[in-house]
């Protein structure tokens, strides 16, 4: 098994459909998220965040690389687009304060390629992350090349309008506020009022 040469700094691009890459480097502690939203390219630029990992002692092969488990507990905010029946929440609702819940991430990381990386903007642990879960979806590596015969040079995106991730966030749930309220049925109407969508008749 080959050897990774390890340098003082890291750095990886993932690529995703149409405009979408996400840069990372560890040596400048930053990030670059290009991503084609609505129409619109943002470039989000901002700091990694310091993860607080829990090193666990579980250990299982992915491919051919011993993995350890490490996980950690985040809060996020509840959505109040809707309710649990499906409908929009009432005014009344909005003025009340944000609900946080806990949700756990599992990373499975190989000491054996010892670069403190991983998928997304995961990071931060005593090897390469091969596998995380976020609660919802599971991030699997397929394909690991080590020291390519080929040169290959990872360039920081550069198309978009700038912002910090802060400000992505809050453009992302006003979009999606206006999108819900065009949609929400109107005061007075029926409550079945709403969009009817008829495939093959």
């Amino acid at each position: 098994m080959d050897q990774p040469q390890v340098g003082g700094g890291f750095q990886m691009q993932l690529a995703g459909g149409g405009e979408d890459a996400l840069f990372k480097n560890t040596t400048t502690n930053h990030y670059v998220n290009q991503r084609e939203t609505m129409g619109k390219i943002f470039l989000i630029k901002d700091e990694l965040q310091k993860i607080d990992w829990k090193l666990e002692s579980d250990s299982k092969y992915i491919g051919d690389y011993l993995c350890f488990k490490a996980s950690y507990t985040k809060r996020i905010e509840v959505s109040k687009s809707f309710s649990s029946s499906g409908s929009t929440v009432k005014e009344d609702d909005e003025e009340k304060a944000p609900e946080f819940k806990e949700r756990t991430i599992t990373a499975w990381y190989t000491p054996q390629i010892p670069v403190s990386h991983g998928p997304h903007i995961y990071q931060g642990l005593p090897g390469l992350i091969l596998e995380v879960n976020d609660g919802k979806l599971t991030i699997l590596c397929s394909k690991i090349v080590l020291n390519p015969e080929d040169k290959v040079t990872i360039e920081e995106p550069t198309k978009g309008k700038e912002v910090n991730q802060a400000t992505y966030n809050a453009i992302m749930e006003k979009k999606t506020k206006e999108m819900l309220e065009r949609y929400a049925p109107r005061k007075g109407g029926n409550k079945g009022e709403g969009i009817e969508i008829r495939i093959g008749g």
